[in-house]
């Protein structure tokens, strides 16, 4: 009889867990796109994993949509690449520091060290950015800036840490016109819907509020059924905190 109640109380322990991660699941309320195919379609996907945290450091896929796919990246030795996040840096609306000589250098030695604790990271993949039917697609670099911990609420606030940008032929410089196109602000992240690719991100305050994950096609295609997704997370109200 003893080990019963000790096997039963083990059973009642593990259904406990289980019901306690099921009251931290959340879930995705579409509130713009509404009758859109691909906003219906990727609010099945992200209700697909209510377990998970919300989606601001990854999103993923769910292979049980199979019209849904993920690019493959290609990692880039970024050391070797510093100039192409130099071209980033400089790019950036807001002064960074490097007209400055001597700021440059103390800039590079920084970013070395990032690099080399992998806090920074460089990959490229091919995609069909323009749409416009040729053999040709895009080189997009993905260009890993901060670390994104999805146990620490605060990255549920403030979306860090990855942009897009597109590359010339040869891979050696930022194509900066079509570099507009596909860099979206906050923590980029991109999907494709039979085969046609979308960009997503992620803004919101802490405690989850206002968290909202935008999907849209990149910019300047017009030949897109459909256009902005914006999707409200709900956290349940008995979620347990980071």
């Amino acid at each position: 009889m003893k080990r019963l109640r000790q096997g039963s109380g083990f059973v009642l322990g593990l259904l406990w867990l289980v019901m306690a991660d099921l009251a931290t699941a959340g879930e995705y309320l579409l509130v713009l796109g509404k009758g859109v195919k691909v906003c219906e379609a990727y609010l099945r996907n992200l209700n697909s994993f209510p377990d998970d945290p919300p989606m601001v450091c990854e999103r993923k896929v769910n292979p049980k949509f199979p019209e849904f796919s993920k690019p493959t990246w290609q990692s880039l030795n970024a050391l070797k690449h510093l100039d192409l996040i130099e071209q980033i840096e400089r790019w950036k609306l807001y002064e960074t520091g490097f007209d400055d000589p001597k700021r440059r250098e103390e800039l590079l030695t920084l970013i070395k060290a990032r690099i080399e604790n992998g806090t920074v990271q460089l990959a490229v993949t091919e995609l069909d950015i323009e749409q416009n039917g040729t053999i040709t697609k895009e080189t997009v670099l993905r260009y890993e800036n901060a670390d994104c911990n999805p146990a620490n609420e605060s990255h549920f606030a403030h979306s860090v840490g990855r942009q897009l940008y597109a590359l010339n032929v040869d891979r050696t410089q930022i194509d900066l016109e079509k570099s507009k196109n596909i860099n979206f602000l906050g923590r980029a992240d991109v999907f494709l819907f039979k085969d046609r690719v979308y960009l997503t991100q992620w803004g919101g305050n802490l405690g989850f509020k206002n968290g909202m994950l935008s999907v849209a096609p990149p910019l300047g295609v017009i030949n897109y059924p459909g256009g902005r997704c914006d999707y409200r997370y709900k956290a349940h109200p008995t979620r347990r905190h980071p």
